[in-house]
């Protein structure tokens, strides 16, 4: 490993990829799952004006492996106004077939994703804000800050992955009280599911300030995996109700509903976060783990070069950024 890994981070030549991630992951947070996200593509008239419908769907595709090489993260010369910040990274991924032979990105279950092109964005974790707890990591009791809500819900954990076990009420909601934690910082929420049986993820729920104030994601019938996780990453930002958001599962998109409560804030402390189920049976077992708001940064590919044996290189720009100094001024 040391023969490939040097100073300067991973070293141009023939590599097995997969397993060179799997070495760094355990080190370095330079290697981690990032999310693939495509703009929308919008049919055109015949004179190659937007007609205004969409031809393709946005692509918003979680867990894809990666090493990320940042040149520079930030360039303040470049800022106006608090936003303009520029940077430049180099990111390695598993070759296009690899790449191919992941859930999302199968092409058998999702005929839109061909490959990754200029100006795609691949969003990288920049730092974790706040955690939402789903296991003590000194023993194996709940967080007491777990709670039924209209369902009727028992709970216990490994340390790592809380199960909430449906009781007689197993349709409605459970719950997360934070005590009004700081995520000022972030613009994206993530979180790991997966159930025991035919269970449907109706809603998910973020309160911010007091508990009747939610930004409420609503997924088109989806119904959580009883195999491996199910991974959601979604935007948790101010502009993001109109136009929605993406839940992939196995390729198939799921639209998301972004439906913000009078008076919302997304400069106000995080006050609870909330689970809406349906479709289950008493006894049924839902699982969350990595529960988290994070705040990322967005790079977009702007020239690759293809390792066809191996692995790729994008040497990626970041366009536009936030000061989140002058957040709370801005907005």
């Amino acid at each position: 490993m040391p023969g490939l890994i040097g100073s300067q981070g991973v070293r141009p030549g023939a590599l097995n990829m997969n397993r060179v991630f799997r070495a760094l992951r355990y080190r370095t947070e330079q290697a981690q799952y990032i999310t693939y996200h495509r703009q929308p593509i919008y049919k055109t008239d015949d004179y190659g004006v937007p007609s205004g419908a969409i031809g393709s769907q946005e692509l918003l595709l979680p867990d894809l492996p990666a090493i990320i090489r940042p040149a520079v993260t930030a360039n303040y010369q470049q800022e106006r106004a608090g936003s303009n910040i520029i940077g430049a990274a180099r990111i390695y991924t598993p070759n296009m077939t690899t790449i191919k032979n992941y859930p999302n990105f199968n092409q058998a279950n999702n005929t839109n994703f061909n490959e990754i092109e200029g100006w795609d964005r691949l969003i990288t974790n920049y730092r974790t804000i706040y955690n939402v707890p789903t296991g003590m990591p000194t023993g194996t009791s709940v967080p007491s800050t777990w709670a039924s809500g209209s369902a009727d819900v028992a709970f216990t954990t490994d340390g790592q992955t809380l199960t909430a076990t449906l009781g007689a009420t197993y349709d409605g909601t459970f719950n997360y009280v934070s005590g009004n934690s700081n995520v000022l910082e972030a613009d994206r929420f993530r979180f790991k599911i997966k159930a025991s049986g035919a269970v449907t993820l109706d809603n998910f729920k973020l309160y911010n300030g007091a508990a009747e104030i939610a930004n409420t994601y609503t997924p088109a019938a989806l119904t959580i995996p009883t195999g491996g996780y199910l991974t959601v990453d979604v935007p948790w930002i101010t502009g993001t109700v109109a136009s929605g958001t993406s839940i992939y599962n196995g390729g198939t998109r799921y639209a998301t509903d972004v439906a913000t409560a009078t008076d919302y804030d997304y400069e106000a402390n995080i006050y609870k976060v909330e689970f809406d189920v349906s479709g289950a049976a008493l006894g049924n077992e839902v699982y969350l783990k990595e529960i988290e708001f994070y705040k990322s940064v967005s790079w977009h590919v702007h020239s690759l070069k293809d390792m066809t044996d191996g692995y790729i290189i994008f040497d990626c720009v970041r366009t536009s950024g936030r000061n989140d100094g002058r957040r709370r001024a801005y907005d």
